[in-house]
């Protein structure tokens, strides 16, 4: 099933969000490089224009919604950065009235990215999912985040805290989070800035031991020493990661750890991708999934996007681009 949305209206009320992935994808080629000529965008939001011949009667014509691009699709019909794109219905959701395009623009591909991390057990932590409708055993076990002053993790944070109902979440970061991180749920904060040996020893006591770290999200980290040396020896434990692993490596280190890479498409979310988009307007409703911070820009300016994309690729500008095609 799929739709045609409008993403160039004279309203401004369609947006296209610009990532830190489409920098790789620029300069490294990540998912398209083997289909160049190829569009970027693959967080939007748009107006129904048209119904694919398939699709339910969820989604009616003039709907404003939002939703994530297949980024494996071998055609770039999908993409954001041009009048129209293409989507599958069970990839997108109604904007809920509480927000507005930008501002529901900004959060496809990182929530899509923390449900993977979250719920799937080929790539993430392997918690029950809410629409599953089983029993959540796991409230008091601990979760660690390295990286966690980047946008996906402050999100992740608020969807372990306030909908799953996990109660020890400890966090590696910049002090500077620390108000905003423990507003998100986070019980601990500890400074990224201290040696590996400081934050091993700060995170095992928050953990109540170091048997007790089973499970770590690593949001920041190219090399996975540090989550390596944080996870007990003798329990099987799960690394998620948003940089490339070495799981060999990491075995050698935990030979019960299972290290996976968290990529951040619809297809990952596998046979939860409905009842996620289908749950996800209520969260925003709730308040406990919220828009990341942004600027805008009216039309396809090559400068404008390709200066923000190299502010990402720098490891900074993590205020995200919202673009007006």
């Amino acid at each position: 099933m799929w739709l045609l949305i409008q993403v160039a209206v004279v309203s401004n009320k369609t947006s296209i969000a610009v990532l830190p992935h489409d920098s790789y994808g620029r300069d490294h080629g990540l998912f398209i490089g083997d289909k160049l000529p190829f569009v970027l965008g693959s967080s939007l939001a748009g107006i129904v224009e048209q119904l694919g011949p398939e699709s339910d009667s969820t989604f009616g014509i003039g709907d404003h919604v939002f939703g994530i691009s297949d980024v494996t699709c071998p055609t770039p019909d999908q993409a954001g950065l041009q009048q129209y794109a293409i989507l599958k219905t069970d990839a997108i959701a109604a904007v809920p009235e509480t927000i507005s395009d930008d501002e529901a623009a900004t959060l496809p591909v990182n929530i899509v990215t923390i449900a993977i991390a979250l719920f799937t057990k080929d790539f993430g932590l392997d918690f029950p999912a809410p629409w599953e409708n089983k029993p959540f055993t796991y409230t008091d076990e601990p979760i660690v985040i390295l990286g966690a002053g980047t946008n996906v993790a402050r999100l992740f944070t608020r969807v372990a805290t306030k909908v799953l109902g996990v109660r020890n979440v400890i966090t590696v970061a910049s002090l500077s989070n620390k108000t905003e991180l423990l507003e998100a749920g986070a019980l601990h904060v500890i400074d990224r800035h201290l040696s590996d040996d400081a934050v091993i020893a700060e995170v095992h006591k928050a953990a109540g031991g170091q048997e007790n770290v089973t499970r770590i999200f690593d949001c920041a980290s190219w090399d996975h020493h540090l989550a390596a040396a944080l996870f007990a020896t003798e329990k099987q434990s799960k690394l998620s990661t948003l940089h490339p692993v070495d799981e060999a490596k990491v075995r050698e280190a935990r030979p019960l750890c299972k290290a996976s890479l968290v990529l951040g498409t619809n297809d990952n979310l596998g046979s939860h991708a409905k009842q996620f988009w289908q749950t996800l307007p209520r969260w925003i409703d709730a308040g406990i999934v919220r828009p990341t911070a942004f600027y805008t820009v009216d039309g396809l300016d090559e400068a404008k996007i390709n200066k923000q994309l190299d502010e990402y690729a720098a490891g900074k500008g993590l205020t995200h681009l919202i673009v007006h095609p």
